[in-house]
């Protein structure tokens, strides 16, 4: 047999292997009151699968969670279809979750991030009242206690990172990037670093008042568009403002953030020391965040060290040099953590790369890159394999366990898919076969998809992948300066 027709055949399971599970969601037993998961299926996990534990409707109770646990299970799991109940139950039991000594810190960067963005994705769905910026300053709280406690944390969550630039996913990215910065610049006071994280997430909410054709829009803008898009940042202060007595600290960041040394940023031109220390370093994040992001209509991405370099070329024009300097190194150690902990075969940890959180499953290097693909959906038609048309995608990322694209269609939940591209024809490599776990709509008319491998994929064939498509992946990569 061929490497070629090996590797399709690892691939590319036959009718009978043909599975159709579902994203899971992971629910800490000794952190969630049982009775918030009544109405739900409940799953338990293991190393064949998923399988239910309680139907719809049985009542899930403290006995169930009790004896659970009793028995050594620390989590149940919900499909993404109840993603809504349950992130607000998450998000109501976020602290008990951080500061149990029982939950792998790796889990509580994946759990708190995944709740962070689903909450953004509300903030963005409408003007936040006042309740909603609670609820956002109370997961940044979350935050800031994580990495606090833990030199690690941000490492941790920065290698759960999303890098498809929807405004949500770069809410959370910035809040995360602000926090660890502060603290790397001196700032250890919880309070003000809480304050300054939610600045960061809600840094960007003016774009809610931004038409999405001129925010989303393919072309580059227009002079008039880029003055429209500029209002973003007054537009969101000023609505804060209404909603509640912004902080300096928050103020500085909501309001600041595209503000640049020379003078050539937004909105009041400040330069030098018109811009606070706040403002200067979330312009830094921000712009990084950015550059480092995958977008559908991009022909190319920064990888982390053009990104860092870019930034250090701008310097001092544009940004503050004692703060471009901390950037740098808090990036190159979180980068730097991922691979020391990569590297040590005794420590399993779940990866939250593709819609779903497994113990028992290995950590996998992300890598994100972008290449046009070809994806054909299965369906199953009288106990025969069906080919849908073909569709065209964006591929921009992959892991041993699963991979992420962007489409101009939706896909449904446990929609299996076959993957192919002339790239990977190119390598021996057919077709890629998965099951889609998450679908997530954007308003510039894309979605999100992520789908998971019937089967995990070999390191090796996923470095073939790499050669002819990566762009930056999450660990190892930057080269120590």
């Amino acid at each position: 047999m061929t490497n070629a027709s090996k590797n399709n055949a690892l691939i590319c399971p036959t009718d009978s292997q043909l599975c159709c599970q579902a994203g899971y969601l992971p629910v800490p037993l000794r952190c969630v009151p049982a009775e918030s998961l009544a109405g739900l299926e409940i799953y338990l996990s293991s190393k064949e699968g998923y399988s239910l534990y309680s139907a719809i409707s049985l009542d899930f109770g403290p006995r169930d969670s009790q004896r659970l646990l009793d028995s050594g299970v620390d989590f149940v799991y919900v499909s993404v279809r109840d993603h809504q109940v349950y992130y607000r139950t998450i998000e109501r039991t976020i602290d008990t979750l951080i500061s149990d000594p029982n939950i792998k810190e790796e889990k509580k960067s994946e759990i708190l991030y995944a709740t962070t963005i689903e909450l953004s994705n509300q903030l963005l769905a409408a003007p936040p009242g006042k309740d909603e910026v609670k609820r956002a300053a109370s997961l940044v709280q979350a935050t800031v206690q994580l990495i606090i406690k833990d030199k690690r944390a941000f490492g941790r969550l920065y290698e759960v990172f999303n890098h498809d630039f929807y405004t949500a996913t770069h809410l959370v990215n910035v809040c995360g990037l602000t926090i660890s910065l502060a603290q790397k610049m001196g700032l250890v006071d919880a309070d003000i670093l809480q304050r300054i994280g939610t600045g960061g997430l809600l840094h960007d909410i003016g774009k809610i008042f931004v038409p999405s054709e001129i925010l989303n829009s393919p072309e580059k803008l227009t002079p008039e568009e880029f003055e429209i898009i500029k209002t973003h940042v007054d537009r969101g202060r000023q609505h804060l403002e209404t909603v509640m007595d912004l902080p300096p600290e928050m103020l500085a960041v909501v309001a600041e953030h595209h503000e640049r040394m020379d003078g050539s940023g937004y909105p009041k031109g400040l330069k030098h020391d018109q811009i606070s220390p706040l403002g200067r370093l979330s312009g830094i994040v921000d712009s990084f965040d950015a550059m480092t992001s995958v977008r559908p209509y991009r022909s190319s991405t920064f990888t982390i060290e053009d990104a860092l370099q870019q930034i250090e070329d701008e310097t001092p024009l544009k940004f503050d040099v004692e703060i471009v300097h901390a950037f740098a190194m808090l990036i190159e150690n979180a980068v730097q953590v991922n691979y020391d902990e990569d590297t040590k075969n005794s420590r399993p940890s779940a990866g939250f790369q593709l819609g779903s959180i497994d113990p028992t499953r290995p950590k996998h290097t992300q890598y994100y890159f972008r290449m046009p693909v070809v994806v054909r959906r299965v369906k199953k038609i009288r106990d025969k394999l069906n080919l849908g048309s073909e569709e065209k995608v964006i591929f921009h990322k992959i892991s041993c366990v699963g991979l992420g694209f962007l489409s101009p269609l939706p896909f449904d939940l446990d929609q299996n898919i076959l993957i192919s591209a002339l790239k990977l024809e190119a390598i021996g490599l057919n077709k890629l076969l998965a099951v889609v776990t998450r679908c997530r709509n954007h308003d510039d008319g894309w979605y999100t998809v992520d789908a998971q491998f019937h089967q995990a994929q070999s390191q090796d064939l996923i470095s073939k992948i790499k050669e002819v498509a990566v762009v930056r992946e999450i660990s190892p990569l930057l080269k120590r300066r």
